[in-house]
């Protein structure tokens, strides 16, 4: 047990816990925030968080053994992975809410397994697919919803249900393009966590993110939701919590659990946030957990144990 926790699987099953606390902040943030103003104000506030800590901590942000190549690859992973993808998962998250939005999730762990195989060679181990196997399935049994009966008279009630389910298609839309975004970032980027300082990968990752969405911050249809969002208001005690946790302290532990594990292996134990999502979402959202969510529960554990075997 003591060696686990100094193991590339314990920081991805740590990571996946804090970012489910973030999810839980960042929806409730959302209702007051749009998905580019949001992401904004997060990466900012990580992004001085790192800068502070750096220094602190005795490393540099441009470090002599690091060039280009290891610079421009950490900057495209968090342009994809951070910059786009965290605003198309923010737009899916306002739309299909935190138990809804967990379905879609499940497939990020597929994606980097995928990518790892396709773009890093990474063997598809039996432990990691089987595992892999049971978390989606525990996360589309514990999330899938029965349709309830509609109110009101038969035409009144299907007009009413046809927006509601263009927006749902749209968010399970805009979720599939951030899970795969996210993967293609993180894989892209596994060659140099291999050999560079954890620390300043994640800061670099950071960069790429905030330079990118700082562009689009600048476009007429964003500037007025994002100086809202950077103005002090009531809402900063969601948003700045959310930032510290989900852009900050889950980044870092995500970045070394990538380090120190394969790639595939990660991504899978990273994914049981959906089910963390699920208990902090019937204790803070007030959503119930049925006993077919925590059979869900109970089917996602074993699939983590699976893969660490």
């Amino acid at each position: 047990m003591p060696r686990f926790f100094a193991t590339g699987e314990f920081y991805s099953l740590a990571c996946a816990v804090i970012w489910a606390v973030a999810i839980i902040m960042f929806r409730k943030g959302g209702e007051k925030v749009t998905p580019v103003a949001l992401n904004f104000f997060k990466d900012a506030v990580a992004l001085a968080l790192f800068l502070i800590t750096l220094p602190l901590i005795g490393r540099s942000l441009a470090p002599p053994e690091y060039g280009w190549r290891e610079w421009g690859t950490l900057l495209v992973s968090g342009a994809l992975g951070i910059g786009i993808a965290d605003t198309l998962f923010f737009a899916s998250l306002n739309r299909l809410g935190a138990v809804g939005s967990a379905v879609v999730d499940s497939l990020y762990s597929p994606f980097v397994v995928l990518c790892a195989f396709l773009y890093l060679h990474e063997p598809l181990r039996l432990p990691v697919v089987a595992g892999a196997g049971l978390m989606v399935a525990a996360i589309i049994i514990g999330t899938a919803q029965g349709a309830a009966p509609p109110d009101g008279p038969p035409a009144a009630a299907s007009a009413a249900a046809h927006p509601q389910r263009r927006e749902a298609a749209v968010g399970v839309l805009l979720g599939l393009a951030a899970m795969a975004l996210m993967a293609i970032g993180i894989v892209l980027a596994k060659p140099v966590l291999n050999r560079v300082d954890p620390w300043w990968a994640a800061t670099v990752r950071v960069i790429g993110g905030t330079a990118l969405l700082a562009v689009q911050a600048l476009f007429p249809k964003h500037r007025a939701a994002v100086a809202a969002c950077f103005r002090p208001s009531r809402v900063w005690r969601l948003t700045i919590p959310a930032a510290v946790f989900g852009a900050y302290i889950a980044m870092i532990i995500w970045v070394v659990g990538f380090k120190y594990t394969a790639a595939g292996t990660a991504g899978v134990l990273n994914q049981t946030s959906s089910i963390f999502v699920l208990i902090l979402a019937a204790l803070f959202l007030r959503e119930r957990i049925t006993p077919r969510k925590v059979v869900a529960i109970g089917m996602a554990f074993a699939g983590a144990v699976v893969v660490i075997l």
